[in-house]
């Protein structure tokens, strides 16, 4: 669950300053059509208020992207007395298997509305992107390589009652990619995932048009160190059927220093079959004493 997520990093920002605090953070999923996709980040606490990191990730399964798919992202948190701002460049290198790349960023800003003593609050998220790709597209059937660019602008908001219970809802919007008429693309690297949440497990590679989710979270402190959560997303793609996608989990606190997310994603595109997708997160903090 994002939530969960951007929580974990604002923790970590928070955590007392240290000359080499860091931390990593691993990201594996696998499921249907063969799907093997890892993720490593690992972060820095530069100052009391700045982080940087560094991510190497790639994805691959057995429906088109039978070789593995690499990218790269330079994620940069700075964190404010009621804000929390991220920059994460990205970039795909061009693959010599599908000839396709990416390189792009986003921008996000979260900031509170309000919080109380007893630990309720309301967030608040706005988010925006920008890409650029290089694909094959086929257009009424005639194959051809382009360039084009594309951008997301996104919208959170997230409601805390007592600490205890989460509830979050977001909506995304994709712009038209430049220069498109009705094209389709032809095996595509960049990971839509990448502009704005999807929440789904698996690469999401097909233009969107927009993306809704809810999702609803309940911590299981003080008698467990854990959280169980749940959520629901429905995607509009350009040139493919809508999909909806549910996610299920619990993110574990192992110790005072790492922390263990388990999840299962059911996704499924209008008059096909329901795919299923697994997670695991594993985050582990250090920190020079």
């Amino acid at each position: 669950m994002k939530r969960l997520l951007l929580a974990a990093a604002i923790a970590a920002l928070t955590v007392p300053y240290a000359p080499a605090a860091w931390w990593a953070e691993n990201d594996y999923s696998a499921g249907s059509n063969g799907l093997k996709k890892n993720s490593l980040t690992v972060f820095r606490k530069n100052s009391r208020a700045f982080t940087s990191g560094l991510n190497v990730s790639f994805y691959k399964d057995s429906a088109g992207y039978g070789d593995r798919i690499y990218s790269f992202r330079l994620p940069l948190m700075y964190s404010g007395p009621a804000y929390f701002i991220s920059l994460k460049p990205f970039l795909y290198p061009v693959s010599p298997h599908t000839r396709s790349g990416a390189s792009g960023g986003k921008l996000y800003l979260l900031t509170s509305l309000g919080e109380t003593s007893d630990e309720s609050y309301i967030h608040l998220a706005v988010s925006g992107a920008w890409a650029r790709q290089k694909a094959f597209t086929n257009d009424a059937g005639t194959l051809e390589r382009k360039n084009f660019s594309q951008s997301a602008f996104e919208v959170q908001a997230e409601k805390s009652f007592y600490g205890q219970f989460f509830f979050q809802v977001s909506a995304a919007g994709f712009s038209k990619p430049s220069g498109a008429s009705n094209f389709t693309l032809v095996r595509p690297t960049l990971d839509q995932s990448d502009l704005a949440y999807l929440g789904t497990f698996r690469q999401l590679t097909a233009l969107p048009e927009w993306a809704l989710t809810a999702q609803l979270a309940r911590s299981m402190k003080p008698e467990y160190d854990s959280h169980l959560y749940a959520g629901y997303s429905k995607i509009s793609l350009r040139r493919a059927d809508r999909a909806n996608s549910i996610v299920a989990g619990m993110k574990l606190g192992l110790n005072e220093k790492s922390s263990l997310d388990l999840a299962y994603n059911a996704y499924k595109q209008e008059r096909s079959a329901w795919k299923n997708y697994y997670r695991i997160f594993l985050q582990i903090f250090f920190q020079k004493i």
